[in-house]
């Protein structure tokens, strides 16, 4: 992540964790070839989170959930209690373990905004303790993040991606109040972070830029709603010699550079076409010796690509991001299949032997 020249490449197997028993517990037979590699070959990763929850506060308003059977599906009703009156959320959730899906967020109306703002702050305390805690456990295997969301995540958590994009042309005003709302309480939580980590170099990783960038909204509200609203916090992790890796799925042609001017260390997953508009090599290229980059193995291809097809695009990835050091071997998402297929299973398995195979640099 320090764009470094190590002994091998890395390989991080996104949302496999050997290294937790109650989610190894909590997987499906079929996951155990995969876990098992992972353990012997892979580079671990752990996190605690920043704390503070949908408003970022520790003063968390009451919730109440309600869960309606709908079929294969429950429609799971959340009610906020703010003190200004109540917020009401709707999403899908799989008692067979697939991926949700919200269908109403919290707010809809100016009238729901004032509400959100309602809710009072207080800093919800780090728990470096923790932190330490998972640092000292996971040793050399691999890395322990402090995990967040960015405050355009905030934003669009409590309005959905349609209303931000329409928000953002409407009342752009209301955007720019609460990123510069949520910020404050970041900026807050992450100094106590950053003044409390001891001798440890503290390392952050947020998600919710895809949320600002092309297509949903523009270069120009990317740097309106993240670069210029969030380069002083990340700022503060530098001072203190920490670093920032950022999650951002889609196309990262037109805003890559602001990612380094905002402050990110490590860029995941940065997809080619057709799910980005920035092939591997064209990125390295581009900010290799600013920005390390984690991917791009498209998790669709693991679980769709014939093995030897798959293979010829990892030993790809490798040509095109090992040079120089700063990249990380990695699928672009999580597993997300309650039962691993034999496909999937061999694709992964694959990917760790041709990382293995490919990864060592010379001396």
């Amino acid at each position: 992540m320090r764009r470094q020249e190590p002994d091998r490449v890395p390989i991080y197997i996104r949302g496999v964790n050997p290294q937790d028993p109650a989610w190894v517990a909590s997987r499906h037979p079929s996951y155990a070839p995969l876990i098992e590699a992972v353990d012997k070959h892979g580079d671990l990763r752990s996190g605690v989170g920043l704390g503070g929850g949908l408003f970022l506060t520790a003063a968390e308003p009451p919730v109440e959930h309600h869960s309606q059977a709908a079929g294969d599906w429950n429609l799971v009703t959340t009610t906020i209690h703010t003190p200004t009156g109540d917020l009401t959320a709707r999403r899908w959730e799989s008692p067979a373990g697939h991926p949700g899906m919200t269908c109403e967020f919290p707010v809809k109306t100016e009238q729901d905004l004032a509400r959100a703002l309602s809710v009072p702050y207080e800093p919800p305390p780090p728990q470096v303790e923790k932190w330490l805690g998972a640092v000292n456990d996971i040793g050399e295997r691999g890395i322990v993040l402090i995990g967040c969301s960015n405050p355009i995540g905030h934003v669009h958590d409590l309005l959905g991606s349609m209303l931000l994009a329409e928000w953002s042309i409407t009342h752009r005003h209301v955007i720019h109040r609460l990123t510069h709302w949520f910020a404050q309480r970041l900026a807050d939580i992450i100094r106590r972070w950053v003044e409390d980590s001891r001798a440890v170099e503290p390392l952050f990783a947020t998600a919710g830029h895809e949320y600002a960038g092309p297509p949903l909204l523009s270069p120009r509200d990317f740097r309106e709603f993240c670069t210029e609203v969030e380069k002083p916090i990340w700022e503060m992790i530098h001072r203190r010699g920490g670093l920032l890796h950022v999650h951002c799925h889609g196309p990262m042609n037109a805003i890559i550079q602001q990612l380094v001017e905002l402050g990110a260390d490590c860029l995941h997953p940065v997809e080619a076409p057709p799910m980005g508009d920035l092939p591997l090599a064209q990125a390295k290229a581009r900010v290799g010796r600013k920005l390390c980059l984690e991917g791009n193995i498209q998790v669709g291809d693991i679980f769709t690509m014939e093995t030897r097809e798959l293979v010829a695009v990892v030993e790809q990835a490798m040509r095109d991001g090992m040079p120089g050091g700063g990249f990380i071997l990695a699928p672009s998402a999580s597993p997300y299949m309650p039962v691993l297929s034999e496909r999937a299973r061999d694709n992964y398995l694959a990917m760790i032997e041709t990382g293995v195979r490919l990864g060592a640099y010379g001396s």
